[in-house]
């Protein structure tokens, strides 16, 4: 169900794109990886052979799986910390009275592990953002519990299905939109996001410097 579930919320995305009067000021390129789990070969093979160079791509946004838990206070910001893309995504939380929430687990590695990783090393700059635990209706202590449990009895297992009793689709809606004004923000803007100087990657997209002036 991760992947289905991935693959409505960037189609939802772009349909609403598609839709808008005034077209942005730079293109959108939504992306349906294949093989993640295979060593993000779909992704890796983008990144090889990008639709526009990945110089002058902006800056791009991983939606992995959602939680159907409920509206929550926070998001998860994957591998908190590399880029300035946070900085944007900041005021659009606050205006919804929410915050980020930094990756608790940095030493598991799940910023290198996911589809934008293979553009994320050839420089561009990429945000993943998850779902929040700070749960409106239960708090932390319910977030905490509700992904223990889908981690234990669903991820990855043949549990893994919709359940319509039990999902709250509150919380994916809210993040999705976050997520579509991040992207239209940085869609009309002439800014060029860059990683933070503290970052791996940004020697790599400051090598492209002149592709962006």
């Amino acid at each position: 169900m991760q992947q289905h579930e991935a693959i409505a919320i960037r189609a939802r995305q772009q349909h609403v794109a598609e839709r808008r009067d005034a077209r942005p000021q730079r293109s959108l390129v939504f992306a349906f990886w294949t093989s993640e789990e295979k060593g993000l070969l779909g992704s890796e093979y983008y990144a090889a052979n990008p639709v526009y160079p990945l110089e002058t791509t902006a800056a791009g946004v991983n939606v992995d799986a959602l939680a159907p838990t409920g509206a929550a206070k926070d998001v998860l910001v994957v591998g908190y910390g590399q880029s300035d893309l946070e900085d944007r995504l900041a005021p659009i939380l606050t205006a919804a009275s929410r915050v980020i929430r930094p990756d608790e687990h940095p030493e598991a590695g799940y910023f290198y592990r996911s589809d934008h990783f293979p553009m994320a090393k050839l420089g561009v700059p990429m945000l993943y953002m998850d779902s929040g635990s700070d749960l409106v209706i239960g708090g932390a202590a319910a977030g905490e519990r509700a992904d223990s449990l889908y981690r234990a009895n669903r991820y990855h297992q043949p549990a893994d299905n919709f359940d319509q009793e039990t999902w709250d689709f509150s919380g994916i809606a809210a993040d999705v939109n976050v997520l579509y004004q991040l992207g239209l923000q940085l869609a009309n803007s002439t800014d060029w996001p860059n990683y933070r100087a503290t970052s791996e990657f940004r020697p790599v997209r400051d090598k492209s410097a002149a592709a962006r002036r």
